[in-house]
């Protein structure tokens, strides 16, 4: 890829990473552009390669699987296309600064955006020199990650070689001497108890009540405390005179990890993610501008009832004309945390209706005359909305799958209607998801 710019040799790279025929090029001015069927020429390598992705089968991840995510993948590109070129240190810092928590630069897999920054970091990334691996390591492990799973052709050359650790596997213990039984004979009662002080091992002396191991004609016999013994991560066996032998600090220490074990799958069970939690209001949009620093957004202040308009980031500006947004009645999820989109706080999600390609996405549509402020409810759904959405118990996540629409393009939670007091919400958008 020595003969062409970064940008396009990304856009090129995403091109092979879909699997498009279409060929980014370079125009007279140096930037991407790619000729598509119709005659018409698109230029910029974040648009380019959004209509790659576009045309592909993987899409839904690739361009983010939620409003949020789709914001932040068209963030990335953004500061891809203005900010990274010339690569300068200090943007190769923030991206291994980013990655510092994360696996990828957006969600839990490779979007476009990690495949379009791969490709514009990789030729300043394998030259680092040895004084500057240290201050790369996670920028060094992502690039490593994108060469051996979307990079597997050697798309970039030359490859980067990293040398990482390699697992070396533990000896093995030493096999432990055989057991005798629990209730031994009293003719080897008298040895198996002289066994201790005659130096055992530390793990022979607890629960010796058999005959010394290298007394004659003593074959264990299978037993509960004998199992118990031999196998001790699993922990004590219950109800036996084993478990009681087996006591003292390492039993309690086998109590201990099993209870750290167990505790967060109770924990994680205590609470169920139900609609009822989000605080989903009807609003009007009474202010829509193009967001200054991203292509893909609009800055929305929406009036949900509240003393002042709240500000919003929709990723809507592909979809919805701008003059189709402005005065819309829109239902807005008011209790997300806020989040930085692109520099700029946005305080809440206009909830949409979108098919399974993600080709059309649209506002759901609520009925005329409902009260601006007024919150959605769902049948059999009575609890209080929570006062903030932590993003870390991944209460959206476990949400999106039962927020449909029907055939009829009515939006559903659990096949049950979001209703407002004017009936329930629509859609042009049948048999799609509500996000």
């Amino acid at each position: 890829m020595s003969g062409e710019s970064g940008s396009v040799a990304a856009a090129r790279f995403v091109a092979r990473c879909v699997g498009s025929s279409e060929q980014p090029a370079a125009s007279t001015s140096g930037h991407v552009q790619l000729a598509i069927g119709n005659g018409s020429v698109l230029t910029g390598l974040a648009t380019v390669c959004t209509h790659l992705v576009r045309q592909s089968a993987g899409k839904h991840d690739l361009l983010g699987s939620t409003p949020e995510l789709q914001a932040q993948v068209t963030e990335w590109l953004t500061w891809a296309t203005i900010e990274l070129t010339p690569i300068m240190d200090d943007k190769l810092l923030k991206l291994n600064q980013h990655l510092t928590s994360c696996t990828y630069l957006v969600g839990g897999s490779a979007t476009v955006a990690d495949l379009v920054i791969y490709g514009l970091v990789h030729p300043a990334v394998v030259s680092f020199p040895a004084a500057q691996l240290l201050h790369f390591c996670n920028l060094l492990r992502w690039c490593d990650l994108l060469q051996n799973t979307a990079d597997t052709a050697g798309f970039f050359q030359p490859r980067l070689c990293l040398s990482k650790p390699r697992y070396v596997a533990p000896p093995a213990p030493a096999p432990s001497a055989p057991k005798g039984l629990t209730q031994a004979p009293p003719a080897a009662a008298a040895p198996a108890a002289a066994a201790p002080a005659n130096g055992a091992p530390a793990p022979e002396a607890k629960g010796a009540t058999a005959a010394p191991t290298n007394e004659k004609g003593t074959k264990p016999a299978p037993s509960k405390p004998a199992a118990a013994a031999a196998e001790p991560s699993v922990g004590p066996a219950p109800d036996t005179k084993g478990g009681k032998e087996e006591g003292g600090k390492k039993a309690k220490a086998v109590k201990k990890d099993d209870a750290a074990t167990t505790l967060p799958a109770v924990k994680a069970g205590e609470e169920d993610a139900t609609i009822d939690m989000l605080d989903c209001r009807v609003g009007r949009i009474v202010k829509v501008d193009k967001h200054p620093n991203a292509d893909a957004l609009y800055l929305e202040e929406i009036d949900v009832g509240e003393e002042k308009p709240r500000q919003v980031i929709s990723g809507l500006r592909n979809f919805v004309p701008l003059e189709q947004m402005q005065d819309r009645v829109v239902v807005v999820v008011c209790n997300l945390k806020p989040a930085k989109m692109r520099d700029i706080m946005s305080y809440g999600m206009v909830l949409c209706a979108s098919d399974d390609s993600h080709g059309k996405v649209e506002p759901v549509l609520v009925p005329d005359g409902v009260p601006i402020g007024e919150r959605l409810t769902v049948e059999g759904f009575t609890g209080n909305p929570v006062e903030e959405i932590n993003p870390k118990k991944k209460i959206l996540e476990r949400l999106f799958p039962d927020m449909k629409t029907n055939e009829g393009g009515t939006p559903v939670y659990k096949d049950k209607p979001f209703m407002t007091s004017k009936g329930p919400l629509s859609s042009s958008v049948p048999n799609g998801w509500v996000k």
